[in-house]
């Protein structure tokens, strides 16, 4: 299974690259995160535009996104297996994409973050967000706040 997140090491060691994350500059984080193949209209693109519509507003989980993309479930799991992809590795795509504009851009509370990006609790949030990035939800919004 292919999981779409930033490179651990490299983001612990590499200063500058890890500034430019924590800036959260869309261009950065954009090419830390886009698999290649959605880039293209593809069946990634097409789940990430499906996720995308359904933030804040409807369940992310794998059943109705395939339904929303009239296939099955097992139809969509294997159509990213072709590409190495997993949903689970875009919908985290997806998530983490949103998670830093909403800590970086808003004042909504971690919960609300969490509820936003369909997480079934703020725990399950922010052991995402460590995984993602190495630092809590609120370690972050308190880093890029305190450079601006």
């Amino acid at each position: 299974m292919n999981h779409i997140q930033p490179d651990q090491t490299s983001l612990s060691e590499d200063k500058p690259l890890q500034q430019a994350r924590i800036s959260g500059d869309p261009n950065i984080l954009d090419q830390l995160l886009a698999p290649p193949e959605a880039t293209s209209f593809g069946i990634a693109a097409r789940v990430i535009d499906v996720l995308e519509q359904r933030i804040g507003k409807a369940s992310l989980a794998i059943r109705p996104v395939a339904s929303d993309l009239s296939m099955s479930t097992r139809t969509l799991q294997r159509r990213l297996q072709e590409h190495s992809l997993s949903f689970a590795s875009l919908r985290d795509h997806v998530r983490f994409r949103h998670a830093v504009h909403f800590l970086k851009d808003t004042a909504l509370s971690v919960d609300g973050i969490s509820r936003i990006l369909d997480f079934s609790d703020r725990t399950s949030f922010t052991s995402a967000f460590k995984r993602w990035t190495g630092m809590s939800p609120t370690g972050y919004r308190r880093q890029v706040r305190q450079r601006f």
